[in-house]
């Protein structure tokens, strides 16, 4: 599911760019944005409510999710943590609306997002979440400051405004000197700043980053973190993040643990 999503959001800003009709730009309105509740710092802005997600593997039923109650407060950094298995990545991809629950719900900004239609949903991504992937997901035909504005271009920016955006958030992630240079051409922690950069362009609601140091050494992934740790203090981010690496939860105001689908702690 995880990928499918990807290779739907790749192909709606590949669209976009090549100004196809019927594809990208018919969630270029502006008014697609939601509407929300005031906001407040610490109070509640993601709940999951008994969220049940079940797999069909086979002839076999696998329940990854057995009624989980979340809340994360506004402005926290939380961490989701567990083995292999555990239902870290299906957690993630209900809170941040990239998969649906069988049963259950999860509301944002007390948004009931189970009465939303498919398409509502991806309006509702597109104008106030953000994601990182540990794959990065890039664009490689497209230069970092393509790859950062083109969810700008899609939310109805005008080209000053997406291009100045793109070039200050990608310094903000200390990429100035590489707006032109193609992913080809990057390292992996400086792709992984791009995809950041990328998810923090349109100042999301929330920021969900599912295993963003997987591919980078140590001190690259030190360095990832103390960036979302600066984003997160600095400037009030919500963020949630997915992780099997214990020394990550430092960074983190809470840890979600979870074993065999169930909350643990």
């Amino acid at each position: 599911m995880k990928n499918e999503m990807k290779n739907e959001m790749k192909s709606e800003m590949k669209s976009e760019m090549r100004g196809e009709p019927g594809k990208a730009r018919n969630i270029m309105n502006p008014e697609t944005e939601m509407k929300t509740t005031p906001e407040k710092a610490g109070d509640i802005i993601i709940e999951g409510i008994n969220i049940v997600r079940t797999f069909k593997m086979g002839e076999v039923q696998v329940r990854a999710l057995r009624g989980i109650n979340v809340s994360i407060r506004r402005g926290e950094f939380v961490a989701i943590m567990g083995p292999s298995g555990s239902g870290k990545t299906t957690l993630l991809n209900q809170l941040g609306l990239l998969d649906t629950p069988n049963s259950g719900k999860v509301t944002i900004d007390e948004i009931d997002t189970s009465r939303m239609s498919d398409k509502e949903k991806g309006k509702f991504r597109l104008h106030n979440l953000g994601y990182v992937f540990q794959d990065y997901a890039l664009l490689p035909e497209l230069d970092a400051l393509e790859n950062v504005y083109i969810s700008l271009m899609m939310q109805g920016k005008t080209k000053e405004e997406y291009e100045s955006a793109a070039a200050e958030i990608l310094k903000a992630v200390g990429l100035g000197d590489r707006l032109h240079q193609l992913p080809s051409k990057m390292s992996g922690g400086q792709q992984q700043r791009v995809s950041i950069a990328r998810a923090l362009a349109h100042n999301p609601r929330v920021l969900f980053a599912d295993e963003p140091c997987a591919n980078l050494d140590s001190q690259t992934s030190k360095e990832v973190l103390d960036l979302f740790k600066e984003f997160n203090k600095e400037k009030g981010q919500t963020i949630v993040m997915v992780t099997h690496e214990e020394w990550h939860a430092a960074y983190a105001d809470r840890v979600i643990r979870l074993k065999d689908g169930v909350v643990v702690n």
